[in-house]
């Protein structure tokens, strides 16, 4: 049996109190937003216990209150959630048990999501991923940046930001391909950490170097000693409480003509995009195999059109998703999105390896279970 203890820390210091008094903790991770928390705290009004709810740091006010959840497998932390906490909420039931306080919050995304570019637009110049950097940089991150192929210019439409540095990071995503997301490490002990925020901004999974252009992309494996989710194994081997799966047969697998439409005279050039370029995840491709071709029309310039194309074919390529729903301890280990894990026991076409693209924590005192939506764009092992 694995030993697995969790720890809540407020502003960074280690508090055993809240963490001997949680009930329940949720967190939510994803690909394509913020990481989220839920805790709940049990009370007793009837004893006169109000240190919880008087407590002036599970109380969003002007100062943000900074809250991590980090668990430890066998004396190895795994951060869960670090972040802001945004809500506040208490139930008070007279004449017994019942009462309870609950505290939400999420990533510091939503700091980065508060405030508007000052006097409106403000203008952008470099690549989408040196922008992306220094906005980074600007709220205290380290970060993990890929380099992106175009580059916004003066004379090729220099990027405006006209929302919250949220939303442009988001934008800049959408249009090369990447992924924006936040993960932590921790270093230290159950007695005391030192949480690091890394910001990361590139392709997840990674895709080739150069996009192969009408050949297959190599496969992409799971690691050494990824996690697997094993079904019907037997012996008491298995480890997975239940296994879905969908796979969309209309998933557009091909661009049709890249359309940009000229500003000045609304002519449109049309342009050329390869199909997928992400990484096979599997050993075959999904059936069928004719095209299903999707074009999209811009006003940016060609450059910028062939990569806006290219990464709405990437991300319509993930035509397999799954859910599965597992425990830390039946897997011995925790999943976060972004790792590629294995299945195996799902026959021929469905075992095999597969992309994670979100993560439920639900934690009492009972167990850690995980519920885990994976993706892929390809069939077989």
């Amino acid at each position: 049996m694995r030993d697995i203890r969790y720890q809540i820390a407020v502003d960074r210091k280690p508090d055993d109190a809240l963490s001997r008094e949680a009930s329940e903790i949720e967190v939510q991770q994803t690909i394509e937003g913020p990481t989220t928390f839920r805790i709940k705290f049990a009370v007793d009004i009837c004893r006169g216990d109000f240190d919880l709810i008087d407590d002036a740091r599970l109380n969003p006010s002007d100062k943000d209150t900074l809250l991590t959840v980090t668990a430890y497998l066998d004396g190895e932390g795994e951060v869960l959630a670090h972040g802001v906490i945004t809500e506040r909420k208490l139930n008070l039931a007279e004449g017994g048990p019942g009462s309870s306080l609950e505290i939400v919050g999420q990533d510091r995304r939503v700091v980065m999501n508060r405030q508007l570019p000052p006097k409106g637009a403000t203008t952008h110049e470099g690549r989408a991923s040196d922008i992306a950097a220094s906005i980074l940089q600007s709220h205290g991150f380290e970060t993990d940046v890929e380099a992106s192929d175009f580059t916004y210019t003066e004379d090729k439409a220099a990027k405006k930001q006209n929302g919250t540095d949220l939303a442009l990071l988001n934008e800049l995503a959408g249009h090369t391909g990447f992924r924006f997301w936040i993960d932590w490490e921790v270093a230290g002990g159950l007695t005391g950490f030192d949480v690091k925020e890394i910001a990361h901004f590139k392709s997840s999974p990674p895709r080739p170097t150069k996009a192969p252009f009408g050949v297959r992309p190599p496969s992409l494996l799971a690691p050494s000693g990824a996690p697997e989710l094993k079904l019907n194994a037997g012996g008491g081997c298995s480890n997975v409480a239940s296994f879905e799966l969908h796979t969309n047969a209309e998933a557009p697998n091909k661009s049709g003509p890249v359309n940009r439409v000229n500003e000045d005279d609304g002519s449109v050039a049309e342009g050329e995009v390869a199909g997928p370029d992400t990484n096979q995840l599997g050993g075959q491709a999904p059936a069928p195999s004719q095209p299903r071709e999707r074009s999209l029309a811009t006003a940016g310039g060609a450059e910028e059109a062939r990569e806006r194309t290219q990464a709405a074919v990437n991300d319509a390529s993930w035509s397999v998703q799954a859910t599965a729903e597992t425990s830390a301890q039946a897997l011995k280990a925790f999943v976060a999105p972004h790792q590629i894990i294995r299945v195996s026991g799902a026959g021929r076409l469905n075992s095999g390896d597969y992309f994670v693209k979100a993560v439920t924590h639900t934690v009492d005192s009972v167990a850690h279970k995980m519920r885990i939506e994976l993706l892929r764009n390809a069939l077989g092992g």
